[in-house]
This record gives structure tokens, C-alpha cells and sequence, in this order.
């Protein structure tokens, strides 16, 4: 759902209204570098669960409906529709998230803008994270079916007392960990998880089976055609292939694919249908 003609003028505005969502992006974890002030400092932990995800921003405005912007796309922003409590709205609200299209997830993580006030750069993230939960306790309910199938979640919070359950979390899905500072001074940092050698990643294309994930159209999970080995979410990246695995599964035959891992999406992405 695209952006009305108002609501495009209204977007153009917010860099210079908002400077804060300017702000450098996550840095990747270096020992050498992060250690030191991570033990000097109070950080906490949110895991991005899945692969190929796209970092960008919720904005939601008093009269404007509420947009998301991939910021690998800033140009083609969306509207996503949600239940919200107009007159709590006083001013925009803007929140850092991650977006799982595959998945058909979006998560917040971090609010930039409450109630008209540009806080990233001014406020903990204490303060900022009950910015986000005042946001989600009185101004927005969670529909699914009235955001047009998206699931949007909060980021759940760990301590780094408790960080390895968060990391086990991302070595399950192939995601990664973050490790958000209190001060906001410094930048959020982003941990990998360290991967043995897969000869599954590299290579040809090679022959799969996806099996189609309930209650999500146009999501599979791709598995080994011998053993049914799980091999992770099958990224679908055109219309011709997601219209052919739709023709085939009408048939009732398995959907056998060819995949090969893709550098760029971090997933293994469907070349064509057998």
C-alpha cells in the first residue's frame, strides 16, 4: 500500500525535522575495540532472530497513517496499517526496526521520536525503551489480520547476565545478537554468530525440497531432499518463482527447487522449480 501525494511531503520532511534517525548505523562486534568499553559500560542484549533482515523505521504521524521504510529502499516506502488510539497521538512517533519479509515480521527495537520529541540522541535507552512500551500499552493493539498479515513485536530484552540464552537463540535461526548501550553516546553493536564451514553454502545450485511454512503465504523452509534435513527459510526473491511454487503445490507434488546460497540476502535463495 503505497503513500498518498500529503503523506509523501510529509515523509521528505522528517530527515531535517528529525536528525536523529540519520544517526550511523550498528557496528560490527571487534574484540580489540568493543570489549573494554562494553565492560565499562551497561549494555543489554535483543536478538534479530532471522536471516536477511533490513534494518529502517516506523513513522507515525497525528494525521498521517503509518509508514515503514526498508532503508535499503528509502525511496519505495509502504503504509502498514494499525489499530491506534488517534487522540493519545499528539506529535510523530518514529521507532528503529527490523524488517523479516520473509518472515512477514517486523520488530521494534528502539524509539527515536516520542510524541513529537527527538530522544535517541538525548535520553538512555532505559528511558527510550519505556517510551516504546508507553507506545505499545496505550496508543497501539496488536491486529494481525488488519496489518495486512505482518506480525509486529517488541524487542524482548535480556541482561547480559543472561545473554547466552539470547545467542542460542540466534545460532537456531542464523540470526544475530545486538548489544544495545544505555548511553546514548555510543553506538549498538552487532554480534554474529560464529559459523563452522557449510558446504551447503557454496558451490552450484543444489537440489531441495521447500515445504510451506502454515499460516504464511509464500514462506517456506527448505530441507534436503534425502534426509529432510533442515536447511533453513527459502528466500523467494521473484514473482515468476513464487507463481510457479504456487502452480506446483495446487498439483499436490512435492516442491522440489533448485537453491543456492546467496551472499547478499545471507539466505539460500530459490533459482528455479523442478
Amino acid at each position: 500500500m503505497n503513500p498518498s501525494p500529503p503523506e509523501h511531503t510529509w515523509i521528505r520532511t522528517i530527515p531535517d525535522s528529525y536528525p536523529d534517525i540519520m544517526r550511523a548505523p550498528a557496528v560490527t562486534y571487534k574484540a580489540e575495540r568493543d570489549l573494554a568499553r562494553i565492560q565499562a559500560n551497561t549494555y543489554v542484549a535483543f536478538v534479530r532472530p532471522y536471516r536477511g533482515n533490513k534494518q529502517g523505521l516506523l513513522l507515525i504521524g497525528k494525521q498521517q497513517r503509518p509508514v515503514i521504510i526498508d532503508e535499503s529502499e528509502t525511496d519505495r516506502p509502504h503504509i502498514i496499517p494499525m489499530r491506534l488510539d488517534r487522540e493519545a497521538i499528539h506529535g510523530t512517533w518514529i521507532f528503529a526496526i527490523t524488517l523479516y519479509k520473509t518472515e512477514g515480521i517486523v520488530q521494534i527495537e528502539d524509539c527515536i521520536v516520542a510524541d513529537g520529541q527527538q530522544i535517541r540522541s538525548t535520553k538512555t535507552f532505559k528511558e527510550r525503551y519505556a517510551m516504546l512500551q508507553r507506545f505499545t500499552d496505550t496508543i497501539w493493539c496488536q491486529d494481525v489480520r488488519f496489518q495486512l498479515n505482518w506480525q509486529i513485536q517488541i524487542a524482548e530484552i535480556y541482561s547480559l547476565e543472561t545473554v547466552r540464552i539470547a545467542a542460542s537463540l540466534t545460532e537456531a535461526t542464523g540470526g544475530c545478537l545486538c548489544l544495545m548501550p544505555d548511553l546514548a553516546s555510543l553506538r549498538l553493536i552487532k554480534v554474529s554468530p560464529q559459523k563452522v564451514s557449510n558446504p551447503e553454502c557454496v558451490g552450484s545450485p543444489g537440489e531441495y525440497i521447500c515445504v510451506p511454512v502454515a499460516g504464511r503465504p509464500d514462506v517456506y523452509d527448505l530441507k534436503t531432499v534425502h534426509d529432510l534435513k533442515d536447511i533453513g527459510r527459502a528466500s523467494i526473491q521473484t514473482l515468476t518463482t513464487s507463481q510457479a511454487l504456487q502452480q506446483k503445490r495446487a498439483t499436490g507434488q512435492p516442491l522440489r527447487v533448485l537453491a543456492e546460497w546467496n551472499a547478499d540476502f545471507e539466505s539460500y535463495v530459490v533459482t528455479s522449480v523442478l
